[in-house]
């Protein structure tokens, strides 16, 4: 007996031991902000405006901007992380011992924040301050009836002493730019350590773009870089500039720059799943719309905060892989990212990917329908018609062509800029419908020259050689195009075709086997797969591919292709 309770007394010297280690380790690392009891006047107190009353519509209202504070930051990187710390409402009590050695230890070893406050009479109604023991004091004065109105704005003066990131986050995703942006931009001068520098950088650099354009953008954003070289988001957000810009080979330096930075992750910046998504960007670039797509998806099912943008990158992808129906799934009306943080970008992607896919279904008049819907978004948003010329002009202008508006559309393709590669492309196709093949050739050329290692011009060339029935030159320039982009359908589709006019749809059906891996829902393939297949007497096959293609979306010509071949069986 005396060695068991030995042995049980033991055990609970271990177990208080284990308990006091965890309660000074849970101090040290504690983050909380702990609002404590205003001091009232005793008349509004015997109203019921207590002091404890206005702490907690401080608290409330604190509490409703966390939660519509959304960000793509880990919590875990915040220095007082009011989603990853406790916010709580302290109010002093009658000591139990071990309470007072929590409250002790967290004074001592912990970094919370408290704020304090107090409301005076003035000469013109009331003054609310509220204090806190690091950051400072925040003071608002107005009458007694506007009381509820003033712990509002109140708390937002706290949430910017306290948390000036998230707050300009907060006001972003409500609209409120003008306000966002000196608030990051403080963040990113003044701020207490290299990562809330670096956030703060590629929140004002992000924020810049949509007030004043792409070349405020990439400014603010080298900037960040120069003074922290590890600012892995700002990078990324580089990327994207020229991504805008349609420099894809400049984006693609940039990009793998940023993966380099997210790999090593020394400021922390960033979890995992950034690197997919980032991944998928230089995929896309390269032709490879399957990889890029899959990669995207994945990022958004593991849980983002900026999960709409991509979701309209998603758009895109998958119409580059010509999964219309997916694409039109995937998108969401702009106006539903309204109040998300970067509303500006995520709508003109959003838009971009809904002329990407009315292109590709060749509803030229749709494409035009689409350029107009961003108007809204440029009167919100004044920085960005500095995109369009790169992002919108080379959609609109070739569909202006597509209806014979070619004037139109030599006037806009003419004004887009010379480094363009998307504009460079729609200058030769839009020359090429006007019959002007030497002028066509040298655009493809041009475009090429800026950006050898990108696939899309060589097989837009191969494409309009194909259909001049220069079949050798064709697939020369789709033999290069598939060099650059092994994952890119679409050269690999059009070779299949040369071959077929060349009397060998047997060698056509491994390109048209090939391109399905990559774009395993495009109609057009499958229908010219059936048309082969047809030539090779491989009769059955063939009307496999042709049901596959009904079921998917068909320009015009393609379904009076796909009735002429299915009622003739070939």
């Amino acid at each position: 007996m005396g060695v068991l309770l030995r042995i049980a007394t033991g055990f609970v010297g271990l177990a208080v031991a284990v308990g006091l280690a965890f309660m000074v380790w849970e101090a040290s690392v504690s983050s909380s902000l702990l609002i404590e009891p205003f001091s009232v006047p005793p008349d509004l107190a015997q109203r019921g405006i207590t002091g404890e009353v206005v702490a907690a519509k401080l608290l409330d209202h604190l509490s409703e901007m966390q939660a519509q504070t959304k960000s793509s930051r880990a919590a875990q990187s915040y220095a007082n992380d009011w989603g990853q710390a406790e916010i709580k409402l302290e109010i002093p009590e009658a000591g139990i011992s071990l309470t007072e050695l929590d409250d002790f230890l967290h004074e001592k070893l912990g970094h919370d924040i408290h704020v304090t406050g107090e409301i005076v009479r003035t000469v013109s109604g009331v003054g609310l301050t509220a204090r806190t023991n690091w950051e400072g004091a925040q003071s608002v004065t107005g009458s007694e009836a506007e009381l509820d109105g003033l712990v509002r704005e109140l708390s937002e003066n706290v949430y910017r002493l306290t948390q000036p990131y998230r707050y300009g986050v907060y006001l972003a995703s409500h609209g409120r730019l003008a306000e966002a942006s000196p608030v990051f931009e403080v963040v990113a001068e003044t701020g207490p350590t290299r990562l809330d520098r670096a956030f703060g950088y590629q929140a004002w650099g992000n924020l810049s773009g949509e007030r004043y354009g792409l070349d405020s953008w990439a400014r603010v954003l080298r900037r960040g870089l120069s003074t922290e070289p590890d600012n892995a988001f700002a990078q990324v957000y580089l990327g994207d500039v020229f991504l805008f810009k349609s420099q894809p080979e400049q984006s693609v330096r940039e990009y793998q720059k940023a993966l380099t930075l997210l790999a090593s992750n020394k400021l922390r910046m960033a979890s995992d799943r950034e690197a997919i998504a980032l991944q998928s960007y230089i995929d896309q670039q390269l032709g490879d719309s399957h990889d890029a797509a899959q990669g995207t998806t994945e990022y958004i099912r593991a849980g983002t905060s900026v999960a709409p943008l991509e979701s309209a990158f998603l758009a895109n992808y998958e119409s580059g892989k010509h999964d219309l129906a997916a694409a039109r799934a995937t998108l969401v009306d702009a106006a539903n990212y309204h109040f998300d943080f970067l509303a500006g970008f995520t709508a003109l992607v959003s838009q971009q990917a809904k002329m990407r896919i009315d292109s590709a279904a060749q509803n030229w008049a749709g494409v035009l329908s689409d350029a107009d819907a961003i108007a809204p978004v440029l009167q919100q948003y004044p920085g960005l018609p500095s995109f369009l010329p790169t992002m919108t002009v080379p959609f609109t202008a070739y569909a202006e062509a597509r209806l014979s508006k070619i004037a139109d559309a030599e006037k806009h393709i003419a004004a887009t800029p010379a480094d363009c590669y998307d504009c460079l492309i729609a200058r030769a196709r839009i020359a090429e419908l006007e019959g002007q093949y030497g002028r066509a050739d040298y655009w493809f050329a041009s475009a090429i020259d800026g950006q050898k290692s990108i696939p899309f011009a060589y097989a837009y060339w191969g494409k309009a050689l194909l259909e001049r029935g220069d079949l050798d030159g064709a697939i020369a320039k789709f033999s290069i195009a598939n060099q650059k982009g092994p994952k890119f359908a679409d050269p690999l589709e059009m070779w299949g075709e040369a071959l077929m006019a060349k009397n060998r749809s047997d060698l056509a059906l491994a390109k048209f086997e090939k391109a399905d891996k990559y774009a395993p829902n495009w109609g057009h393939l499958h229908l010219k797969w059936g048309a082969a297949l047809g030539f090779a007497r491989r009769k059955d096959e063939a009307q496999k591919q042709f049901a596959q293609a009904a079921g998917l979306d068909l320009s015009g010509a393609d379904k009076a292709e796909l009735a002429r071949r299915s009622q003739s069986k070939i």
